[in-house]
């Protein structure tokens, strides 16, 4: 009952009011109801790091770096300090390629105080797979034998060091001692398909290619690689499905839009092909492929002086692309510029006779070949034709073999006097020279 004065005659009793009450029943109920939130959530975010660490654990057994990366760096980010979250993080960054964070996480790791042992094999294995290989490469062969448990590890980083250095031979030695050890390993394959391809072995690395792709339907690299070699081999109907395959995955993938517009073009279908031809443009304006392309799809048209600045810009940017030499030639003529056109031919005949010899030379070189001749020969041409870094690679390989070698030397001296290092070229001759 309510007294005058508007009271609830239980407050007189010494009561609480009933408003009173029923907040404090509320706020037992919300701190409930917020410590169960709190309990929910940390069992769900111990759910979700287990759940990151299993993905990652799974995609690297079915050989998915990509994807394990992708669920490692949520992992180390909820676990900072997770020594195996980091080390595995570490290691499948060096294996993609990604340097910068595969030094971060493995800088984090040893600071955690994880295994030397460890920090000290994954730092070799990346200075190997950035081609810095100097003797590491004989430590790690001396020291990791057929049984280890890291050898496919280390022929893979020894795989990609020998092709990153252009020491083919090595490179396709140490992938079929992976494929020996470890048949499965779908980059076994696709890295000893790449290796067949520049050593102009083209039917074994299209085998090599499918087998990739048959273990590994989902990698992109052996999508690309196989399409890639398909289209060289004049089978854009083989390639389209591949590229589109891709692109339906990674829009803006140069490579496979490139494909692409290579394998439209052969359908005469060019205005298409140019408009993925311009959207690689437009992502790199700097893409010697993209502007060799375009060339060749405007002079297919037809339409021979809006074709030859491309042309002209992809050959002067690597001077050895025949292809974009033999459309400037074309589109030169279409143009009534016969001399230059004459001019160029005559450079396009040298260096089709040029690269021809390269690739003859290529097949010859063995890893043990004690001959330097066919190594000294084909660094001469790949200097001469503008394949700089191939050409020194091959003088370096060859000093490796010998350890001292007078042409070597001399070749050394004649390429850095023609760039103006006369300071490089007096020491190498000086070597040279001496008796």
């Amino acid at each position: 009952m309510l007294m005058a004065d508007g009271l609830n005659t239980d407050v007189l009793n010494g009561g609480r009011p009933w408003s009173t009450r029923r907040l404090s029943s509320f706020l037992v109920a919300g701190v409930a109801l917020v410590a169960a939130c709190v309990l929910a959530w940390l069992g769900y975010d111990r759910y979700r790091v287990h759940h990151l660490w299993q993905e990652a654990q799974e995609s690297i057994r079915n050989h998915d770096p990509r994807s394990a990366m992708a669920s490692l760096d949520q992992f180390t980010a909820r676990k900072p300090r997770d020594l195996d979250g980091l080390f595995l993080a570490a290691r499948t960054a060096r294996r993609l390629g990604k340097f910068p964070e595969a030094k971060r996480y493995l800088a984090a790791y040893e600071d955690q105080g994880g295994s030397k042992d460890k920090v000290r094999l994954e730092r070799d294995l990346m200075l190997v797979q950035q081609g810095l290989i100097g003797d590491t490469d004989k430590r790690l062969r001396a020291t990791v034998g057929p049984d280890h448990p890291e050898v496919t590890l280390v022929l893979e980083a020894l795989a990609r060091g020998y092709m990153q250095a252009e020491r083919w031979a090595d490179a396709r030695q140490a992938c079929a001692l992976w494929r020996a050890v470890d048949g499965g390993a779908p980059w076994a394959w696709l890295l000893g398909g790449r290796v067949c391809e520049r050593m102009v072995q083209m039917d074994q690395a299209l085998e090599f290619y499918a087998k990739a792709l048959e273990l590994a339907p989902d990698d992109r690299d052996a999508r690309v690689a196989f399409a890639r070699l398909q289209l060289r081999q004049k089978n854009p109907v083989n390639a389209k499905p591949h590229l589109q395959w891709v692109l339906e995955r990674f829009p803006d993938d140069e490579e496979a839009l490139l494909g692409l517009a290579e394998c439209l073009a052969a359908e005469a279908n060019g205005p298409q092909a140019g408009e993925l031809v311009d959207k690689v443009l437009a992502l790199n304006p700097q893409s010697n492929l993209a502007m060799g392309l375009k060339g060749k799809i405007l002079l297919e048209g037809g339409d021979g002086a809006a074709a030859e600045p491309y042309l002209r810009k992809a050959w002067l940017a690597e001077s050895a692309d025949v292809e974009a030499l033999h459309g400037l030639v074309r589109a030169l003529r279409i143009q009534g510029k016969g001399s230059e056109a004459a001019e160029l031919e005559k450079k396009l005949e040298t260096l089709q006779r040029d690269l021809k010899r390269l690739n003859e030379l290529m097949r010859l070189i063995g890893p043990q070949t004690p001959d330097l001749g066919p190594c000294l020969e084909a660094a001469e041409i790949a200097l001469r034709v503008g394949r700089t870094e191939q050409g020194l690679n091959l003088l370096e390989d060859a000093l490796r073999r010998n350890g001292d070698h007078r042409p070597v030397h001399a070749l050394l001296a004649k390429y850095y006097r023609g760039i103006g290092r006369l300071d490089l070229a007096n020491v190498q001759q000086g070597l040279a020279d001496k008796p």
